[in-house]
């Protein structure tokens, strides 16, 4: 029973990561099934041979979500695969299993099965969610013929975005500045509480000038009014004495 495809990837994970762009695709895109399902792999003639199994998890983001195992005609060949915890999210993974293909047997590990120009490659379900695979790739040679992903850059390696680097403006380089001229160097001052202290300061002069010349100059009229009235005063007096000359 083959699995449901689906290209959650495609949508969810444009930019996987550990794999070359051209090849996103064989890891963006899967085959799963609520159930055990298998695929059947024709091999063609006696020799070595390496099962080429390509994951990536597209959607749970912690460790013992997906986990599933893997038999080979019935043989497990990988047990409690989950894809998370050995890659991280969106991070291509690769599973390889050896096996040898002699005068009708097949010799994978420590067994030797009868062969019939086929291996079935199974997907078994556990309690942790579903059975998935990406690829199946079959190399003829041994594990170290076959073509790696190159290694991860941590233990949480997730996906590398591709982002365009927008170039900055240079920043000017202060240490290659000569030093200041003193001469032109500005002294900084503590600013003022009141601006307007300083015209206060100026103004007061004037004030106490207006203060004392005000009362000097009514005392000074009040002091020529009296005169005046006082002259009057004399002048009548002396008036009828004139007037009186003057009958005589």
């Amino acid at each position: 029973m083959p699995g449901v495809v689906s290209d959650h990837g495609i949508h969810h994970v444009p930019l996987l990561a550990r794999v070359h762009p051209q090849d996103r695709i064989l890891y963006q895109t899967e085959r799963y099934h609520d159930d055990d399902f298998s695929y059947e792999v024709p091999v063609e003639r006696d020799g070595e041979y390496v099962l080429n199994l390509k994951f990536s998890e597209v959607y749970f983001r912690s460790s013992h979500q997906k986990v599933f195992d893997i038999k080979i005609n019935n043989i497990p060949v990988i047990v409690g695969l989950d894809i998370f915890n050995k890659v991280g999210y969106g991070t291509a993974h690769d599973e390889f299993v050896p096996f040898k293909i002699d005068k009708g047997s097949l010799l994978i590990g420590d067994h030797e099965l009868p062969f019939n120009s086929h291996i079935s490659v199974q997907f078994v379900k556990t309690p942790y969610d579903n059975p998935k695979v990406n690829a199946i790739v079959l190399y003829e040679g041994t594990i170290a013929d076959v073509p790696k992903l190159p290694p991860l850059q941590n233990e949480e390696d997730e996906i590398v975005q591709e982002e365009i680097i927008q170039e900055e403006p240079a920043k000017p380089d202060f240490s290659q500045q000569p030093p200041p001229d003193k001469a032109h160097k500005k002294v900084s001052r503590p600013k003022k509480a009141n601006p307007y202290e300083e015209q206060d300061v100026q103004y007061w002069p004037m004030i106490i000038s207006i203060a004392i010349f005000l009362p000097t100059v009514i005392l000074l009229c009040k002091l020529k009014v009296d005169f005046i009235i006082l002259l009057n005063s004399q002048i009548d007096l002396v008036l009828p004495d004139f007037q009186l000359c003057s009958t005589l």
